[in-house]
């Protein structure tokens, strides 16, 4: 993940520093370093939070930034993302509100985002940059003193190579930051032999392996399947790297055990997910010719670095392997003409010194030089089932013989009738990459970009280190072939070859889910022959593990599958000659990419802050009246805050959340905290109901109580060494308890977390369920972390741990109900009982003083009363129970009664334990 911040200059930066004196110039950027709108915007935390599971990688980064400028600014991030990863989400919140990406086809993002931008808003744009696969690049337009918290999450399947996984996190913000964070947790379906953190390594395109460890890294293994690895570098530890902070890949390499097997299958809710990675197996004696453009434009460094390149490839050809080389330019050229030569130490000899006198000049003759390459390997013998191969290298266009793309492109792929696989490299930045990645896609092979650096020669050889080891061709897999039912919507089955130390994946769906076994077969040619490996496995569901939400695990396998889908499809509309079947493709793979909320070369997200509402804008709504009616004077103009309520808050600081809206009556969600206060936002209301309950030291609130599903929450009250306006003695959340029908008992204290006696720290950020119940820590800041409380999928708690400070000299706790759907009508307590009111706002007017006043009609749905009670009310800012952020809310301080059920004496109980 790279973060680079780039702010635009104010206009007037270009005329104060025109021409100064050495003592104007020093007294000039003195003042511009003070003055805050002159000031960059600063990254005030970055957290990246990576969750492996099963070689599946879902990466969270969450930076917050501030803007200290009374002008708005705009930023740019730029993430560095690995080249197969996709983003799936993202949230910006500003101001203490969450506003979530949109993911839509790419036109119809961009054109929402430039409207946003025109509009002087907030609006965060994600969209694949064109002339680097592995970068996205957000804009993030800040307002004049806000704060804007980003949230990208991207996914990846981990591509095994060379016999190790690597998860690689790219980190480059541009300043020191003061919190920075990197945690990646593993979880895997076998043993992890080891885990390994190099040091950072400084330059994105170095592909061999650092020597040593990151001392800055920590290590551990819960298990033997699950490793966890920490990197938390302070202050000092970045500024000793740069003034300008950290920078570099920070990886992760780890490997599983392996046997000379059919592999793991993994099934979860019909869909399953097969890695295939046998060990032990010899390597199949291969025919290699390598294809290297040596035309003009390849003269100086370029023919210098892949005369390097090919020096290394040579020295690890294996004996027994068979290999030639091929130059051109306007024409071609061979080493040996009309053979393939036996790997031995005089004939790599003789190949070097061939390789060092290889010089560039002439046009670039691509058709003719493949047409030849193609025939060569055709000619050969293979009684021996030899592995064969091309490696074909060009930095240009064609530009001699035919040079007609497209027909280039034909002649080939039907001239290539033994499908061997051509891996095609694009050297430089005036290769057609397009086509090259074409001739590769066609062909069986794969296309890398090689990027003109110093290491350019690594970057060739290792390339070959990944291809050039097959133990395997004409690989097959078979599914349920014995069991009388099948599989569907298959990812590709069939493979040209495997390469050992590398992995093999299939996805698809099971026709009959109601199987308890599930058989497979691999079939391939090995060095020794043919080759079947096969496995039963047992589908009943295996415990889900410790650290994974039970959502997250029944989605696992239906992901991955929509994963590779999605790339398999996008790999054959870039091969795809035949345009209907072209535009086919790439809408099944846009229509994937929406429904499993990806962003791919087809989509873009766009994330805009909803127009702030003046009081105008709100005469079709419940509060029209903002504006004052036709009733007393009209307050000065205001604008509130809009509720955000599809998101509940996900790394960094969250807003209110809220699920729900439309109409109907009931409450969406609620909570409260503080004084203590609630708010409770209802349906059909723009702005959230919100009252006071007043409450002794040392008594007991029933907060919520639903006999149908078993679930109580109960709030200790705490008294505060600080006294009200009116010298009454405030009082506080000091504890709250929850309780699931006595199995599971949940206690929690602003420093401590006991479920079912057993202690869970607020700073272990690693979900942890117990019987359907998922606890999961959320790192705010500082003072305050949240913890989410989930039973199940459809009821979600957060509870805040608020730290004191001077205005409150004592830690308190607020909670929120954040997901309501599964709490039956049947509800009660303070917050419960909302579930089934509905509540409508009337006369709103403005009274003598100028308040924003109205009536608040309470109708009891499940009694079926018509009105309950008409509560006065009165518009003014709360503190928000979760982000602590004031927004305005309809307030019923003094009218308790009347918007809740009981008397308020009867929400008290004597025992915290009590259901």
């Amino acid at each position: 993940m790279a973060l680079l911040i780039n702010v635009k200059k104010p206009s007037s930066w270009s005329s104060r520093i025109q021409h100064p004196t050495k003592a104007e110039q020093k007294n000039t950027w003195d003042e511009l370093g003070s003055n805050p709108d002159f000031q960059h915007p600063k990254i005030e935390f970055l957290q990246i939070q990576s969750d492996i599971k099963f070689r599946f990688a879902t990466t969270l980064v969450t930076s917050r930034m501030v803007n200290p400028s009374s002008t708005a600014k705009e930023a740019k991030f730029e993430v560095t993302l690995p080249d197969e990863a996709f983003i799936s989400d993202f949230v910006m919140e500003i101001g203490g509100r969450l506003y979530p990406g949109e993911i839509n086809e790419k036109e119809v993002a961009k054109k929402k985002y430039d409207t946003a931008k025109k509009k002087g808003q907030s609006a965060g744009h994600v969209s694949q940059k064109p002339r680097a696969a592995n970068r996205f690049s957000v804009d993030v337009n800040v307002g004049a003193q806000e704060k804007v918290t980003f949230n990208l999450t991207y996914q990846e399947l981990l591509h095994r190579s060379q016999g190790t996984y690597e998860h690689v996190i790219y980190i480059d913000p541009g300043q020191i930051v003061p919190e920075l964070r990197i945690d990646v947790s593993i979880l895997e379906s076998r043993d992890i032999t080891n885990v390994m953190v190099p040091p950072l390594r400084n330059d994105l395109l170095m592909t061999e392996s650092l020597k040593g460890r990151n001392s800055l890294a920590l290590i551990e293994r819960p298990t033997q399947k699950s490793a966890r690895i920490t990197y938390f570098p302070s202050e000092a530890d970045q500024r000793a790297k740069s003034d300008q902070g950290i920078s570099g890949l920070f990886v992760v390499e780890y490997d599983i055990e392996r046997e000379a097997d059919a592999g793991d299958v993994m099934v979860v809710n019909g869909y399953f997910v097969h890695f295939f990675a046998p060990s032990d197996m010899d390597p199949i004696p291969k025919d290699a010719l390598f294809i290297l453009d040596v035309s003009g434009s390849m003269s100086g460094k370029k023919i210098a670095q892949v005369k390097d390149a090919m020096i290394k490839i040579l020295d690890e050809l294996q004996v027994g392997d068979r290999f030639n080389i091929m130059e051109f330019s306007s024409r071609v050229t061979y080493w040996r003409p009309g053979t393939v030569v036996t790997v031995d130490r005089q004939t790599i000899r003789a190949a070097k010194s061939y390789v060092r006198k290889i010089n560039s000049g002439g046009m670039t003759n691509i058709n003719d030089a493949m047409l030849q390459g193609i025939d060569f390997l055709n000619g050969l013998s293979n009684k021996e089932n030899r592995s064969q191969i091309v490696l074909f290298l060009t930095d240009g266009q064609p530009s001699a013989g035919d040079t007609n793309i497209g027909r280039i492109l034909s002649n080939v792929k039907s001239r290539n009738d033994k499908d061997v696989p051509v891996y095609s490299l694009a050297f430089g930045a005036g290769a057609n990459y397009e086509f090259v990645k074409k001739v590769a896609v066609q062909n069986d092979g794969v296309s890398r970009r090689i990027f003109e650096d110093s290491d350019a020669a690594l970057q060739i050889s290792g390339f070959y280190d990944e291809i050039s080891a097959a133990s395997l061709k004409n690989v097959t897999f078979k599914y349920l072939e014995d069991g009388g039912s099948g599989v569907s919507n298959l990812t590709n089955s069939r493979f040209n070859s495997y390469l050992s130390g590398g992995e093999l994946v299939v996805a698809g769906k099971m026709d009959d889910n109601t199987l308890q076994l599930f058989d497979l077969k691999v079939q391939g040619l090995g060095a020794k022959g043919s080759i079947e490996l096969a496995l039963t496995s047992d589908l009943q569901q295996p415990p889900i593990p410790d650290l994974t939400k039970q959502a997250d695990y029944q989605k696992i396998t239906e992901k991955i599958w929509a994963f590779l889908t999605i790339k398999e499809l996008l790999e054959k509309s870039i091969g795809s000659t035949d345009s209907a079947e072209k535009e086919s493709l790439k809408q099944e793979a846009l229509d994937l990419s929406l429904k499993y909320k990806f962003v791919t070369p087809l989509t873009s997200m766009v994330v805009t802050k909803p127009e702030e509402r003046d009081v105008g804008d709100l005469e079709d709504t419940e509060d029209a009246a903002l504006l004052g009616g036709n009733k007393g004077p009209s307050p000065p103009p205001r604008t509130y805050p809009s509720v955000s309520r599809n998101r509940a808050p996900s790394g960094g600081r969250g807003g209110s959340g809220g699920r729900g809206g439309g109409g109907g009556g009931g409450s969406y969600s609620g909570g409260g905290g503080g004084d203590p206060h609630f708010m409770i936002r209802m349906r059909g209301m723009e702005l959230p109901v919100c009252f006071d309950v007043r409450a002794e030291p040392g008594s007991v609130m029933r907060l919520l109580q639903d006999k149908n599903t078993g679930l109580t929450v109960n709030a200790g009250i705490i008294p505060s060494f600080v006294t009200g306006r009116y010298g009454e003695q405030r009082t506080y959340i000091g504890e709250i308890v929850m309780i699931l029908a006595d199995q599971v008992i949940t206690r929690i204290t602003p420093d401590r977390i006991l479920i079912n006696g057993a202690e869970i720290s607020w700073k272990d950020e690693n979900p942890f369920t117990l019987n359907n119940v998922t606890y999961t820590v959320k790192y705010w800041s500082k003072r305050f972390k949240i913890l989410q409380v989930a039973f199940g999928d459809d009821i979600r708690l957060l509870v805040k741990s608020r730290h004191a400070d001077i205005n409150m000299a004592v830690n308190y706790l607020n909670i929120y109900i954040d997901k309501e759907d599964g709490l039956s009508k049947n509800s009660e307590g303070i917050i419960g009982e909302f579930i089934h009111d509905k509540i409508a706002l009337r006369h709103v007017r403005v009274n003598q003083k100028g308040q924003v006043v109205g009536s608040l009609r309470v109708i009891d749905k499940s009694q079926k009363v018509k009105v309950k009670a008409n509560v006065r009310t009165v518009l003014k800012a709360r503190n928000n129970t979760i982000t602590g952020e004031p927004e305005m809310c309809w307030n019923a301080h003094k009218s308790v009664t009347g918007l809740l059920q009981k008397d308020t004496k009867e929400y008290f109980i004597k025992d915290i334990l009590l259901q």
